[in-house]
């Protein structure tokens, strides 16, 4: 993942593996923080990967309004949702997409930015993010199989959304909670990021066919 800040110069960003004492009360304990600073931004960022999966959690704290410049190196197909505010985000193609805090979305990753507007205070962003590798395993590859057909593109858009289910919060809340550092817990993790997805394809097909 690529993350730069619109208003910042690009060198004014740091990365540091101590969090300051104030924000450590927004750690979760999947895996082990790092504290990005910008000028004006900062954001308490973990990421935990296994196997063509990606579970990213970015709390953003700012005193301005700011715009969170994100691309990735390779396409991606991405879940996320902001549990806290409603999340703003802009594609270049598409225009401003709204998704409010009991919403997700479903969007394609790609090399070309999308951006998030972040308002005057904290935003938690929460990313769930599957390689073509990782659909294209057999227990996936039938359910997102009309995500894989335009994986290569490099530009990044919006697919769909959808209301954020009882079954679904409580998947959300258990990958998050849960560490994942022994071979044992990453197998664990993989499995949920996977019951996730299927949770989400299940519920875009019931929207299609209502």
């Amino acid at each position: 993942m690529i993350l730069s800040i619109a208003e910042t110069e690009p060198e004014t960003f740091t990365t540091s593996k101590a969090v300051p004492f104030y924000y450590c009360g927004y750690i979760k304990p999947f895996v082990d923080p790092l504290f990005f600073h910008f000028k004006d931004v900062g954001i308490l960022f973990q990421e935990k990967q296994y196997e063509g999966y990606c579970l990213r959690r970015m709390v953003c704290f700012t005193t301005k309004r700011r715009t969170l410049l994100i691309a990735e190196g390779k396409s991606k197909l991405v879940i996320e949702t902001s549990p806290n505010k409603t999340l703003y985000t802009r594609f270049v193609e598409q225009g401003k997409v709204l998704l409010q805090p009991d919403e997700y979305g479903i969007t394609h990753g790609s090399t070309e930015f999308s951006s998030i507007i972040l308002t005057e205070g904290r935003q938690e962003v929460i990313r769930l993010e599957y390689t073509a590798n990782a659909l294209m395993q057999e227990k996936l590859s039938a359910s997102t199989q009309h995500w894989q057909d335009n994986f290569d593109q490099e530009k990044s858009w919006l697919y769909g959304s959808g209301k954020i289910s009882n079954i679904l919060q409580q998947q959300l809340n258990d990958i998050i909670n849960t560490p994942a550092n022994t071979p044992e817990e990453e197998a664990v993790f993989g499995a949920r990021c996977q019951e996730i997805l299927l949770q989400v394809a299940a519920d875009q097909a019931k929207q299609i066919t209502a």
